[in-house]
């Protein structure tokens, strides 16, 4: 108890300073790990990056407004449901990926190409969620200008930093790529662990009314992805992967977005609890996809 008193009364500089800061770096190891390759990936599978690219920039945000219209939570929640859902995938969805032996280079790819779309889309769909379930009197003002400068401060410029590190020492990037990569994920967990935990007395006093809303869209968007990469017929691993990438939110984006760019706390309810389910559903799926790619894997293996 002692621990988690200590813990709330660093909840402002845990979700204003340190998860920033966790995500710039978290974008760093990012731009470490690709190459321009990564972007032409496109053309190596085309029908996954697309499936992938529209279920995340246009599936995403729809369902979150849905879901909102829907439930009709607090304007504040609903608001904070839709950032939830307009920042997707990112270093985390890689590592369940990994963990689940799904497409990791379509993972990278999808990851690369939405950390530079999302951050010209963030701003103008909170913009528009804000006017949608806000009224004038309770927005905050949203210069999109400076959102935007903020967000490409945040993760362009990190990621772009890390890329040309790999461009001008490719070995010694490529040799502490995985290490640093480990490094940063735990790093991040712990992170995110303890802004869970140092907002542990908002969650608990928000999970009856908002813990479904955020069950429902956690477990709807990555059967949203699932079920669009069963439809178009994708082999096991890319289906393993674009479960993962809609369905896993970039957690570390949304909190600096709602606690530090908007510095509203209670835009970041939605967020917070998405935070302490997400890891069980993502955990269960990693499971299901280790015995769909080996179901797969060995009804293609010669008799």
């Amino acid at each position: 108890m002692e621990i988690l008193n200590a813990l709330t009364e660093q909840v402002t500089f845990i979700n204003s300073t340190v998860i920033p800061w966790m995500l710039r770096l978290v974008m760093l190891g990012l731009g470490l790990s690709l190459t321009l390759a990564d972007f032409k990936r496109v053309i190596t599978f085309p029908k996954a990056v697309v499936i992938g690219l529209v279920a995340q920039l246009l599936g995403l945000p729809l369902t979150a407004f849905a879901l909102a219209w829907l439930f009709g939570p607090i304007p504040t929640v609903a608001v904070g449901l839709v950032i939830l859902a307009i920042c997707p995938s990112g270093l985390t969805s890689n590592a369940y990926t990994f963990a689940s032996r799904g497409d990791v280079p379509l993972c990278v790819t999808l990851s690369a190409i939405t950390s530079v779309i999302t951050v010209f889309t963030i701003p103008l769909l909170t913009l528009l969620a804000l006017q949608v379930f806000m009224g004038q009197d309770q927005r905050p003002a949203l210069p999109v200008l400076t959102m935007l400068r903020q967000l490409l401060m945040l993760t362009l410029l990190p990621v772009a930093l890390g890329m040309i590190i790999r461009a001008r020492w490719p070995e010694a990037a490529k040799k502490a790529e995985e290490p640093l990569r480990k490094a940063i994920l735990y790093l991040l967990f712990l992170v995110l662990g303890l802004g869970v935990l140092s907002s542990w007395d908002i969650i608990s006093n928000e999970f009856a009314s908002v813990g479904l809303l955020v069950i429902t869209m956690n477990l709807f968007t990555m059967g949203l992805g699932y079920g669009l990469a069963r439809l178009f017929r994708l082999p096991a691993r890319q289906v393993v992967t674009i479960t993962f990438e809609v369905g896993v939110q970039n957690l570390a984006l949304a909190f600096a977005i709602t606690f530090n760019i908007l510095e509203n706390p209670d835009l970041a309810v939605a967020a917070l609890i998405y935070a302490a389910i997400m890891p069980a559903t993502a955990l269960m799926f990693v499971r299901v996809g280790r015995r769909i790619v080996a179901a797969e894997e060995s009804s293609s293996q010669p008799t």
